[in-house]
């Protein structure tokens, strides 16, 4: 499988398992799971995350994919900063940011679909 293969797939894969994402944080919500679940699953899409941005530049896919990369995975790591902050009007920007790495990581794959082969 070559770089931008795997690439397109994480990118997919970040905005598939975004859903996922939701639909832990609503099961731990109603007390079916430990909200913990939800965390570590963010954890496993920051290392796709970061995978991505060092497949964008390994694969030498321009500017533009390697910011978007970069811009996605600075928007997951603020995500912990804004569950923990104590303001709500701050935190209640956890699930915008959230909606906005999985749209990210789906134009990704799309941008990097359409890179020349």
């Amino acid at each position: 499988m070559n770089v931008r293969n795997l690439f397109i797939g994480l990118g997919k894969a970040v905005f598939y398992w975004g859903f996922v994402q939701i639909i832990l944080i609503g099961a731990a919500y109603f007390g079916a799971i430990p909200a913990g679940y939800h965390s570590m699953s963010g954890q496993i899409m920051t290392i796709a995350l970061l995978l991505m941005l060092v497949l964008s530049v390994a694969g030498k896919m321009g500017p533009r994919i390697i910011g978007l990369s970069l811009l996605a995975f600075a928007l997951l790591g603020a995500q912990r900063l804004l569950v923990h902050d104590q303001q709500p009007l701050i935190g209640a920007l956890h699930p915008i940011f959230g909606i906005g790495v999985m749209f990210l990581g789906l134009s990704l794959s799309k941008r990097a679909a359409q890179l020349p082969k």
